[in-house]
């Protein structure tokens, strides 16, 4: 990207003394404070979309957010040289630790006050793919068709690779489970439930990474990194954090019904809502995911890693099928009815 010191001070009319590139942001020092200059490649629509979404729930009162900084000329954004940036406050704090149940209720309280602060969101223009009311089958249906076409692509080469050689072998497993996925969702009342959400209009973050909970030296929890935000059910954001909480060895309905009863003090969650949330957990994300990463996005990663990834997903696996297997049953006998 182009200067970002000049980039600041020719739009914004701030002195910068220096400017430090942490993760996919820059920490900006003026003479004043610490400021923090977030950019990325996203198109005109996308990027406003990511800035009117934040506006939105910062307007409505949701203290966990960083709004952007007016430039000299009004605007919320800027143009850089391969995409947009904005500017906003630098907060001095850590990662939240899931592991750590009060900062895992923390981040469930800010998750749910964000659905809340985010609902009657709405644009007036179009922004490509941010949309998914009722979109979750076509997805896993394409998504499905995606893991086929991997397979395709190994069956084609003259010598597959270790990481081939390992998604072949669980290739079937984790392909039918994604069927599955499709299949319990198309017999559920999916759309019936989605089209009460889609009145609600409300945003979700889309990335409930617990790196993007931060939380103060005063215990105050911001949310960070819109980039992925979207509108959809704010189950996706909830069932997305279920997961980041469960897996790698961790599959214990202890952590699904504490995070429930957290989340729901927020948001009440129907038996209904429960099971697509269950369809939700059902489909092998994380597998498709490193194969749409090794065959399709080439990432910059070495044979390693990307083996390491695999193996470490492969391994996960059995105890993820075996809690699915037994949060089904228990869905049938009825032992999740509506969490208020």
């Amino acid at each position: 990207m182009e200067n970002v010191k000049e980039l600041i001070e020719k739009n914004y009319e701030i002195p910068v003394f220096e400017s430090e590139k942490i993760k996919n942001a820059y920490k900006i020092k003026t003479d004043k404070e610490y400021l923090c200059f977030k950019s990325s490649n996203y198109d005109y629509e996308q990027f406003k979309f990511i800035i009117s979404a934040i506006e939105y729930l910062y307007d409505r009162g949701f203290k966990g957010i960083l709004p952007p900084f007016k430039t000299k000329e009004g605007a919320n954004f800027i143009k850089t040289d391969n995409g947009y940036g904005y500017l906003c406050s630098w907060i001095d704090s850590r990662e939240a630790d899931f592991k750590n149940p009060i900062e895992l209720k923390m981040c469930l309280d800010t998750l749910g006050e964000l659905h809340l602060s985010s609902r009657g969101f709405k644009v007036d223009f179009h922004a490509k793919g941010r949309d998914l009311f009722g979109r979750w089958i076509k997805r896993f249906k394409k998504r499905c068709d995606e893991l086929l076409y991997f397979k395709a692509l190994i069956k084609s080469k003259d010598k597959i690779s270790d990481f081939d050689s390992i998604y072949l072998r669980y290739f079937d497993i984790h392909y039918k489970q994604g069927l599955k996925s499709v299949k319990d969702l198309e017999n559920s009342n999916y759309f019936d439930v989605m089209e009460k959400h889609k009145s609600q209009s409300g945003i979700c973050h889309h990335d409930t990474a617990n790196h993007n909970f931060l939380i103060t030296s005063n215990l105050n929890m911001y949310m960070i990194d819109f980039d992925y935000c979207i509108l959809d059910s704010h189950l996706h954001d909830l069932s997305s954090i279920i997961i980041r909480n469960l897996k790698y060895g961790n599959w214990d309905f202890d952590i699904l019904d504490f995070i429930l009863s957290i989340y729901c003090e927020k948001i009440p969650v129907s038996r209904d809502e429960i099971y697509l949330m269950f369809c939700f957990m059902e489909f092998p994300q994380d597998f498709w995911q490193v194969g749409l990463q090794y065959y399709v996005e080439k990432q910059p990663w070495d044979e390693d890693f990307f083996v390491r990834k695999l193996k470490r997903i492969a391994e996960d696996s059995k105890e993820r099928m075996c809690f699915l297997k037994d949060f089904e049953q228990r869905l049938k006998e009825g032992q999740y009815g509506d969490f208020s």
